[in-house]
């Protein structure tokens, strides 16, 4: 696992040492072991290595092939690459390293970008090609490596973090008025927007090219190389379902065990990481390590399933049972995600991260188990409406939508729109479902200028586009596709990526394998949500593994008591910082209408925990990379 940068002046000219040791050198988290950099005159790479595969130095990065003609800097892992390798040679490639680096240079050699859909794993890639003055840069399937990339006259610049762009000096940016509103709505900014306007990301599953126009400007060609397959089906029965799900998952388990550093799990306690587990200790001939963490609520702990899956496979178990340290820890991940991000999952993600790193370098995690074979409750909202459809007629079922979402609901009527929301045949209402501040809240929260920077945006526009995609499919088949190309992306990934890298600990995702996403897609999603019950396939699986308990009890996650803290620790903090914070004086948030959340909120009257943490985290990134008056060293402690 690595960060990679790179720069190409297409108008030729050459590319300042400085400037790319500064964008390398803001990553130094990612890679801490190596530091790399190829200067060509007016193209530049630079790299970051946390060594995984072949430890020695022939694995340094930027890599090159026999006669400099080709230059690659790689973030991530290849799972295929030994029979790729074995391709290539049969074709006359000699390689000089074990590194799977090296099968993406001679791949190139071979494919050009071709090379990109044939590689299995996660992946951020930046190739310069010195023969035809042509920059590509890709993404894997699910976007579990992140790539920033920004566009100015002449000059490229890539990343893998929004850090490099912000750290060079003089560096221009503006704040993207449509990313607030996106992460007001959904806790992240999604990847059609970055925090800021001059900068980009690259979207799962892409790669785009570029080299130099005839007038001497860039001419930039992006091409979506991938998409899961939900439109040709098998027929299956359940069992032969389940037979393929075990062998391939088992295979993606496999694959991710191949590496030259310590390898471990995250076990939650859930299904998806303790079937993970249970394959891993299967193809090990050695005790698994594995990682759980608990919190001294005992009401947000798992820890008595997470042993019991320990026990039951004997693994090196550590238990890690805390109350985190949010005034020390939050100005640090503030800092280390780059953009707003108020997925609080990301505190106990960071910490089972650091104590995993003291005793591996590689995990693996359950990660894409619900987003395969729908886990979320829009899944099941969507089976109950394919037969709502059937039996309730459009002239009750229109009155009874505009009424549950005319206005703010609580008890069964809140159920209730829950449900009308994740079901609906609008995508608008659909992907509109807010995860802090609705609609109308952001219109209460902004001030007239704010709201008219913001202008006309939808923060759900990208999951519409995706409907529109998708149109011809079930709602079932629709929604799934959403949750695993969106919300995956948008949220989920990105809070594993970055508090695991914080501490220089590669995660690898069984489920996020491509052979069984192609089989999960190609099942009827009614084998998935099997009579209205969640992730049915992977629970029957689980059977053959798991203790009962484990398998048929409700879910949690990675939850914190963050509706508690904010009442008690973090009250004073949100008086002191919020009411005439950044975000305030900038003229974006009317203070009267924060003060009335921090209120309601800390009085027990209402609860508006993510909108409240939402804030938070939006006015600490401020004052860390707008204003620069703070560092994401210091504390929050009074």
């Amino acid at each position: 696992m690595c960060a990679i940068t790179g720069i190409v002046h297409f108008d030729h000219r050459p590319v300042a040492e400085s400037e790319l040791v500064t964008m390398r050198d803001v990553m130094f988290n990612r890679g801490p072991e190596h530091g790399g950099q190829w200067l060509g005159g007016h193209a530049a790479l630079g790299h970051r290595r946390l060594r995984i595969i072949d430890l020695s130095p022939l694995g340094n990065q930027p890599m090159t092939n026999e006669d400099s003609t080709v230059w690659v800097t790689f973030n991530g892992e290849i799972y295929n690459f030994p029979s790729l390798r074995k391709e290539l040679e049969a074709k006359g490639h000699q390689f000089r390293s074990h590194s799977d680096t090296e099968v993406i240079v001679h791949g190139f050699e071979e494919w050009g970008a071709g090379v990109v859909a044939r590689m299995d794993g996660m992946f951020a890639i930046g190739i310069w090609d010195t023969r035809k003055d042509t920059l590509l840069i890709a993404t894997d399937r699910f976007g579990k490596k992140p790539l920033y990339y920004s566009q100015h006259g002449a000059t490229v610049r890539f990343a893998s973090d929004s850090k490099a762009f912000w750290s060079l000096p003089g560096a221009q940016l503006t704040v993207n008025h449509a990313a607030i509103d996106c992460y007001l709505h959904h806790l992240a900014v999604t990847t059609d927007h970055t925090i800021y306007n001059e900068v980009s990301k690259l979207q799962p599953a892409h790669y785009k090219v570029f080299e130099r126009d005839a007038a001497g400007g860039v001419r930039a060609r992006e091409v979506r190389y991938w998409q899961p397959n939900f439109r040709d089906k098998i027929n299956v029965t359940e069992a032969e379902a389940l037979e393929r799900i075990d062998a391939a998952l088992s295979e993606a388990v496999r694959k991710r065990m191949i590496a030259d550093v310590p390898l471990g799990a995250f076990l939650s306690g859930g299904v998806d990481s303790s079937l993970v587990v249970a394959m891993m200790s299967q193809l090990s001939s050695k005790p698994v390590k594995t990682f759980s963490i608990g919190f001294e609520e005992q009401d947000f702990s798992e820890l008595e399933y997470s042993d019991a899956v320990a026990k039951r496979y004997q693994t090196e178990h550590q238990q890690i049972r805390l109350k985190p340290d949010v005034l020390e820890i939050l100005p640090s991940l503030v800092w280390e995600y780059g953009e707003p991000f108020a997925d609080s999952s990301a505190i106990p993600t960071y910490y089972v991260s650091k104590a995993a790193k003291e005793f591996v370098t590689v995990a693996l995690t359950g990660d894409g188990g619900d987003e395969l074979f729908g886990g979320y409750d829009i899944a099941r909202a969507s089976f109950y409406a394919m037969r709502y459809d059937a039996l309730m007629p459009g002239f009750v079922r229109g009155p009874l939508e505009d009424w549950l979402f005319a206005a703010e609901r609580s008890g069964f009527a809140q159920k209730l729109k829950t449900l009308a929301t994740h079901a609906s045949p609008d995508p608008a209402r659909r992907h509109g479902y807010s995860m802090a501040f609705n609609q109308r809240q952001r219109e209460a929260l902004y001030t007239d200028s704010f709201r008219a920077s913001v202008g006309t945006h939808r923060p759900w526009h990208i999951y519409e586009r995706h409907a529109a995609a998708m149109a011809e499919l079930n709602l079932l088949d629709q929604n799934l596709y959403h949750v695993l190309m969106a919300r995956l992306s948008n949220d989920y990934l990105v809070k594993v990526d970055v508090a695991s890298m914080k501490v220089a600990l590669e995660l690898r995702s069984p489920f996020l394998d491509t052979d069984l996403c192609a089989l999960s897609s190609s099942l009827d999603p009614l084998l998935k949500v099997r009579g209205g019950a969640q992730k049915y396939l992977p629970k029957k699986l689980a059977e053959r593994y798991l203790p009962w308990e484990v398998i048929y009890r409700p879910k949690k996650g990675f939850s914190l008591p963050l509706k508690h803290w904010l009442r008690t620790d973090l009250a004073p903090v949100l008086n002191r910082m919020l009411p005439d914070g950044n975000l305030v004086q900038a003229g974006w948030f009317k203070r009267a209408e924060i003060q009335r959340l921090i209120a309601e909120h800390t009085s027990g009257a209402a609860q508006h925990t993510h909108r409240l943490w939402s804030l938070l985290w939006l006015e600490l990134w401020h004052r860390i990379f707008v204003e620069r008056s703070m560092t994401g060293r210091e504390s929050l402690k009074a």
